[in-house]
Formats: structure tokens, sequence, C-alpha cells
């Protein structure tokens, strides 16, 4: 066994989505130019990335995300996922940041800022908390706009990347809760199937039902491209609902979007003409791992349960 290809990582989760933040590992990377590590990271590793997603083993959930140095910002994030999952995640701006803060991998800043750089941009990350625990942190949105609608669901583009295809929850599916899991996951995968076989463009479906006892709330269940259902109620998600009630003439400035597993996100609506938005949260470190690759393992990749 061949212990320099060892990785240490730090688990996080945001509102239930987990991100597996490597820190050290033998991946080499083109120095500080974002768009060439980034291109290296997509194109090669392939044995070590699902290593890093699939192990402890069955974890379909889990985003990874490589910490690696900036010439414009504190750092810069580098995404891997699975297949069919968005390259970007904000929950994952905001898990690194206070994970990097809370092990002492991130000198604080004077006025609590802290700049990101991706290869979408350089995001600015807001973290507030006392000593070296963050209690909160936030982020603001890109442009995002409706890019169309149909009899069957309006579609939304966050910072004018990723696209969103929002759904009103169907009638044969009575709300958004544990109980009708199975309803919602069979349906969840027949849309994503249909949309797939069709070519259309979309980084998640979302199906929405509304809380008329609270009409700042709402209650959705976002699908990644493969029919799997976000742990989380997703930052994207939730801008591109607040996205679509804008554009209904809505006047509310916030929303609060609750998962199916009982977790929120709430977002606001900037005082900007144009529709961006921020959303603040708290992130939690679960643990501390080191991986080992073994190319001489059978099972060096992990392996997923299904």
């Amino acid at each position: 066994m061949n212990f320099e290809k060892m990785y240490s990582t730090i688990d996080t989760h945001v509102a239930g989505e987990a991100f597996r933040i490597v820190v050290q590992s033998p991946i080499r990377l083109h120095g500080e130019d974002v768009q060439a590590n980034h291109d290296e990271l997509k194109n090669n590793f392939t044995n070590e990335k699902s290593l890093l997603l699939n192990e402890p083993r069955g974890h379909r959930g889990m985003h990874g995300c490589v910490v690696a140095p900036s010439q414009t910002a504190d750092f810069s994030l580098l995404f891997f996922n699975h297949v069919d999952v968005s390259n970007f995640k904000y929950e994952g701006l905001l898990a690194t940041v206070t994970a990097l803060i809370e092990t002492g991998n991130l000198n604080k800043s004077t006025d609590g800022f802290y700049k990101v750089e991706t290869v979408n941009g350089i995001y600015s990350v807001k973290a507030r908390g006392e000593n070296q625990e963050v209690t909160s942190v936030s982020i603001e949105s890109e442009a995002c706009s409706e890019i169309n609608t149909n009899s069957e669901f309006v579609s939304i583009s966050v910072d004018n990347a990723r696209n969103y295809l929002l759904y009103t929850l169907p009638d044969s599916i009575p709300g958004i809760e544990l109980e009708h899991l199975a309803k919602l996951n069979r349906w969840g995968l027949e849309q994503t199937t249909k949309l797939n076989g069709d070519n259309i463009d979309y980084a998640g479906v979302i199906v929405i039902e509304s809380v008329p006892s609270t009409p700042d709330k709402i209650r959705s269940v976002t699908f990644e491209k493969d029919g799997y259902i976000l742990r989380s109620p997703g930052i994207d998600s939730t801008f591109a609902i607040l996205t679509s009630l804008a554009n209904k003439e809505d006047d509310r400035s916030k929303i609060e979007n609750e998962s199916i597993f009982g977790s929120s996100l709430t977002a606001k609506k900037l005082s900007e003409d144009a529709l961006r938005f921020s959303v603040e949260i708290e992130a939690f470190v679960t643990g501390a791992h080191e991986f080992i690759f073994d190319q001489d393992d059978p099972l060096k990749d992990g392996f997923l349960l299904v």
C-alpha cells in the first residue's frame, strides 16, 4: 500500500446537504490558475474522485470540494461530483469557509468577509461568529431570471448559468411529506427520465407546494438529473422559487423553503432592481477523515448501494 496517496478531508453539511472538503492530497494542480485547475480535476483523477465521493460506502449524497491557492481571493474552490450533478454549489462555498475557519486553516478577516475564487467567478462569503466558532454564513446570488413558461413547468435561470424547472405539486400526490416519499420518488424519476430523453437543458427539477397558513413559506423537493432527491431545500432551488414569485408580481421579499426532511432555507430579495437574492444559514463540521487510495484494491473506487 502506498501511503503517499493519502487524502485529508473535512466533512460538513448545510441544511442536510453533505460536502467533503479536500484540504490535503497528492492531487497535483496547475498552481493558481483556477480554470486550468478546474479542467485538470474534471478530466483526470477519476478513481480518486470516486473513492472520495463513495466512501463511506453508498454515499450518493456526498459532494466534493478541493481547496487550492488563489492570486485574487482568500482561496479557490474546485468542485467534483457524481454524474449528472451540478458542478457548482453555493452550499459548498458556505461549508468550506465555515470548515476552514473552525479548523484554523483560514485566518479570520477583520470585516468577516472572505473571497472564494471558482471557475464561475469570485464570490464573497460573510461569516459571523465568536472566537473560532462560525454561527452563520451568508452569500448573495448573481442575477436570476425566468426564461420559459409552458403548461408543465416554469424554467428559471439562476446566475444566468443553471436552469431549474419548477412544477406545481400534482394532484396525484397529497403533499410534500415523508409519508408520500415513494410517490414523490416515482414522479421525480418519471420527469427526469422524460426530460433527459428530450435533451432538455436543466440542473434540477423542483416540485412546489404552498403553505396556506404561512404565506412566506413553501415546501419543495428538488430532483437532480439522475432522479436523486436533494437532501436540503437547495440554495439554487430557493433562489429559483423566489424568482418565479417575483415574476408573478408577488410582493414577497423573502421566502422560507422547507424540504421534505424538515430542513429549511430562507432567501431574501436584495433591494436592487435586478433579481438577486441572499441567504444566511449555519454550516456544520461533522468530521475529519483520511482516505488512502490503493491501486491494488479491487474496490478502490468504493461503491454505491442502491
